[in-house]
């Protein structure tokens, strides 16, 4: 149980509030999350810890303080782990002049996507090399290390992220600087831009909306070639159920039987996961044995009790679990059986399976396990979880006493049923396909364009 001190009043001074935020964090993290040493070691957590603590001073702001929580989310390094800004900080945000581009970043490169004032939508394509001295890969490094929208030692999904939209714009204002004044350097030319304030109602991170319905089959009977494209697996933000979704596959697998297709492309870019189930459900028409999805299933406590406002309280049952020196492993779950190929329709051909750092959680698992199975061909970028591990589920939040920052992890770690990959690292494709400026300006999908130049060359 996480052991709470409560405020005594609000008139003490920040810094004995925010000092106690840190500690209801702390205890937070070590006594619930499912699986916080993983990637970074408890002593640097320890450390980071201390420094933290010392750095809190009465001159200390409440967006210093989320910025100083955040180093700390970083080291969790898993993408269902995050921190949100208070109603506060949001409301501040909100009235700010901010970055004034929405961009793409790939690796360590930021391109203008858009202009957010019309005015300066001649430097839309542009590539960005600095932004008030400060060149664009430190820039990215910096957010990197601020946040945790990043699963191990890979920035697929945070890079991902911050190209939608308004989220480097706020990224920028939350964990680099807040200024209103932009020195751009772009090549052969350095310009003063002012800051756009027209964010009002805007939240962080921001995702784009789900389509739905959120699959769709296109067939090529001439070159028998079928797309099945999935945008999430999160059947609670669309309209389809699960059953609709199952219903789904068996027809699609159905009318590509029948057309006598050989090759199948699976496209599940930008798909942000969801419904583990239904990502092998699809793969029972693809794999050829049985398969599990998940090894084991650990929590690291049972009871869930918070004596904090807004907070999860939940608890699990003792009898459902094996208690062991590194955690409670779940003894049976629906998520850990054991699936079997479909006899009925199973599609035999070759897959080729389109992915980038959008593809997360179960998204991220089905890429996993299709390149463990030896399924298909992956190509595209750096998927956005990791190969072997991932939290999800239930989930827990908490909010803040004194800042009301929320805090949110799952009460669950996973173990994929795979071996082979990198445990650092998100799944790694086959054929790598670096996107650059050129393809931003065509709207070119080289990802595809690959697959068919690969089918081609058979």
């Amino acid at each position: 149980m996480v052991l709470v001190e409560t405020l005594s009043s609000f008139g003490q001074s920040d810094s004995a509030g925010f000092k106690s935020d840190l500690r209801i964090f702390q205890k937070a993290l070590e006594e619930t999350h499912p699986n916080l040493y993983r990637f970074t070691a408890k002593a640097k957590f320890d450390t980071v810890f201390d420094s933290i603590d010392q750095k809190i001073t009465p001159k200390t702001t409440e967006l210093e303080f989320f910025r100083l929580l955040s180093k700390i989310e970083s080291l969790v390094r898993e993408g269902h782990t995050y921190l949100l800004p208070s109603e506060s900080l949001t409301q501040q945000l909100q009235t700010k002049k901010l970055f004034p581009f929405e961009v793409t970043i790939s690796d360590s490169i930021i391109v203008v996507k858009e202009s957010f004032d019309k005015k300066h939508s001649s430097y839309k394509n542009r590539e960005i090399n600095a932004i008030n001295g400060e060149k664009s890969e430190d820039i990215i490094n910096q957010i990197a290390n601020s946040t945790g929208l990043k699963s191990g030692y890979n920035n697929s999904a945070l890079l991902n992220i911050l190209s939608f939209e308004n989220n480097f714009a706020f990224s920028y204002y939350y964990f680099i600087d807040t200024t209103s004044t932009f020195q751009i350097h772009f090549e052969n030319e350095i310009v003063a831009i002012p800051g756009i304030d027209n964010f009002k109602g805007e939240i962080y991170p921001k995702f784009p909306k789900e389509c739905d319905p959120p699959f769709a089959l296109q067939i090529d009977s001439l070159k028998r070639i079928a797309i099945i494209k999935i945008t999430t697996f999160a059947y609670w933000t669309v309209s389809s159920s699960k059953k609709e979704y199952a219903e789904t596959f068996s027809k699609y697998f159905s009318e590509i039987e029948k057309a006598g297709i050989k090759y199948l492309i699976i496209d599940v870019r930008d798909n942000r996961g969801g419904e583990e189930m239904l990502a092998a459900e699809l793969l029972t028409y693809l794999v050829k044995k049985d398969f599990r999805i998940y090894k084991s299933a650990k929590a690291n406590t049972l009871d869930f009790k918070y004596d904090l406002p807004n907070s999860s309280k939940f608890s699990f049952r003792k009898k459902d679990y094996i208690k062991t020196d590194s955690g409670y492993f779940k003894i049976q779950d629906k998520v850990l059986k054991t699936f079997s190929p479909k006899s009925k329709n199973h599609f035999d051909g070759q897959v080729y399976v389109l992915s980038n750092g959008g593809s997360r959680s179960a998204a991220s698992i089905l890429l996993s396990l299709i390149r463990f199975h030896n399924i298909g061909i992956i190509v595209g970028q750096e998927s956005g979880g990791v190969f072997e591990d991932v939290d999800g589920r239930k989930k827990i939040k908490i909010t803040l006493p004194y800042s009301k920052i929320q805090l949110s992890f799952p009460a669950w770690s996973f173990k994929i049923d795979v071996e082979g990959g990198d445990r650092f690292r998100g799944v790694m494709p086959d054929y790598i396909v670096k996107r650059n400026i050129r393809d931003t300006q065509s709207n070119k999908d080289p990802e595809l364009d690959l697959v068919y130049k690969l089918i081609s060359d058979e």
